[in-house]
């Protein structure tokens, strides 16, 4: 059986940031999907990278393959383009389910779907078509 996590965050360096928006956003997630969250991470930090992120960290560590964490939005993931997909396409290949309330066009079922349907044409629609899967994780990351 899945688990699923929740992940909040907010920048240390603004005072008008607060948490309400993504505990609404993610109350509801719960109940429209009937699901509760096993552990809820929370942090103020920024999200310039990973490593200084300790409750990232910990969530990173103990997800696994079919767990699900759920985001508001991918600001909260990552504001980093290229660290960000890194880390994007490791939980991907880890088989880790990314949801972002906000942004479904990139959470990790929509993108699935995208590479499946990739993987059954011809060599140049294939190419075509992972190039667009990339552009589109990595331009949604950069606009964050």
């Amino acid at each position: 059986m899945a688990n699923y996590y929740s992940y909040k965050r907010i920048s240390t360096d603004s005072e008008k940031q607060n948490f309400a928006r993504q505990e609404k956003a993610l109350e509801r997630y719960a109940k429209e999907n009937s699901v509760e969250f096993l552990v809820e991470f929370t942090e103020e930090k920024s999200a310039k990278n990973f490593e200084d992120r300790k409750e990232f960290n910990k969530l990173d560590k103990i997800v696994q393959a079919g767990d699900y964490v759920v985001f508001k939005d991918v600001s909260r993931f990552s504001r980093e383009a290229e660290n960000g997909y890194k880390k994007y396409m490791e939980w991907l290949q880890r088989g880790i389910n990314i949801v972002f309330i906000d942004n479904p066009t990139i959470s990790t079922d929509y993108i699935r779907q995208m590479m499946n349907t990739a993987e059954q044409q011809d060599l140049v629609t294939k190419t075509a078509l992972e190039g667009t899967i990339k552009l589109l994780l990595i331009v949604e990351l950069d606009r964050a």
